[in-house]
């Protein structure tokens, strides 16, 4: 399961940023992944939540934000939204589509709690 990797990934992300603010902690996480990404979002909050037990992301969450994919036509400059089928041929001029979004994985923000 590689989400255990991306989870422990996005962990020392966070880490490092709450240590560079000297923040006490962190509360939670966004990431934005992407239909194409090839990650479970339900594993990656599974792994995420085992890995940040006894760390400063001790009872973080873990928001995932899905991004549907979305292609374009170098041709005809039409964007389109494949379907589950991902077809990523142009439905107006036959071109095969360039992908603009859907295979994303970063995290998008932090919310760190304040030392006191």
């Amino acid at each position: 399961m590689h989400e255990t990797g991306i989870a422990a990934e996005i962990l020392d992300i966070a880490e490092r940023e709450a240590a560079r603010r000297g923040a006490a902690g962190i509360a939670a996480v966004t990431v934005r992944v992407g239909d194409l990404s090839g990650v479970v979002a339900e594993a990656l909050s599974f792994a995420f939540e085992a890995l940040c037990a006894g760390t400063a992301a001790a009872g973080a969450r873990l928001h995932v934000e899905r991004v549907a994919v979305r292609a374009r036509c170098p041709h005809c400059r039409r964007e389109s939204q494949p379907g589950a089928d991902l077809v990523l041929w142009c439905p107006d001029c036959g071109q095969p589509l360039d992908v603009i979004a859907g295979q994303e994985l970063q995290v998008e923000s932090l919310e760190l709690r304040e030392a006191v």
